[in-house]
């Protein structure tokens, strides 16, 4: 179990504003005191611990759960009443023959009346580094959602399929492939509370948002332990292309140790 009190000032440094929502007047900062609780299980999970820090190896057999809350209030400096709910699940399945399998389900909503930058801002990577904490395909800031859920399944092959030829064999590639999908969704109020001009006319962008019936989604594939250390991954995003800036073909590569 982890807690804790969280004081924060959002100043930005660029054109935003919001509405306040009982006078309805510009805002353009805000401050934040958040009280945050959270709960983890995992089933013989490994865990490192080195003094107080702890890193999780993950566990062998059974799926790792991480519920999070968090109660935003108007006390002690804060300027918002909201609370936020979350559930993590991360699971990794031995497949025999297939290789290894890891799926990551990623759930939760926003309740209150609050400026875009305390919802959830969903994770892209423009870079050209590959990534399993981000949506590949996906630019940043592109999307933001008070409610969603998501799924991330990334497959090893280990030997599967490239063993069986000769070359490849020899140089001990192995295939990997990338499924990630998510929804998500905007409640009208927290729409209704970002203006679409400043205080004196002038437009303002306002922020990306999913169709909860149409999913993000992004295939991928791939070949890691390239000279034992490099991997190439090939992204194709299929939904959301008319977006601006989205490209429907994207190349990432990484490094990383395989045993």
């Amino acid at each position: 179990m982890k807690g804790g009190l969280n004081l924060s000032q959002f100043d930005p440094l660029f054109d935003f504003y919001f509405l306040d929502k009982d006078t309805r007047e510009y805002k353009s900062n805000f401050a934040t005191t958040e009280i945050r609780a959270g709960i983890r299980y995992g089933r013989d999970e490994i865990i490192i611990i080195n003094d107080n820090e702890r890193a999780s190896l993950g566990s062998v057999k059974w799926p790792i759960f991480e519920v999070n809350y968090a109660r935003g209030m108007d006390l002690l400096g804060g300027d918002l009443d909201y609370q936020k709910l979350s559930l993590y699940v991360y699971h990794r399945i031995n497949l025999g023959l297939f290789g290894v399998g890891r799926y990551e389900l990623d759930a939760g909503k926003i309740f209150g009346e609050v400026p875009y930058p305390i919802l959830k801002n969903h994770l892209g990577n423009e870079t050209l580094f590959y990534t399993t904490a981000a949506f590949n395909t996906m630019n940043f800031t592109e999307f933001t959602s008070d409610r969603y859920f998501s799924i991330r399944y990334r497959q090893s092959f280990e030997g599967f399929l490239l063993n069986s030829i000769p070359l490849i064999q020899k140089l001990k590639w192995r295939l990997v492939g990338n499924v990630n999908a998510l929804w998500g969704s905007v409640s009208d109020r927290n729409l209704a509370n970002i203006p679409t001009v400043d205080p004196v006319g002038n437009p303002l962008n306002s922020f990306g948002r999913l169709d909860f019936g149409t999913p993000f989604l992004e295939l991928g594939y791939g070949v890691e332990n390239i000279f034992k250390f490099f991997r190439v991954d090939f992204f194709h995003r299929m939904t959301y292309l008319d977006n601006p800036g989205a490209k429907p073909f994207h190349v990432k590569v990484s490094a990383q140790f395989i045993l």
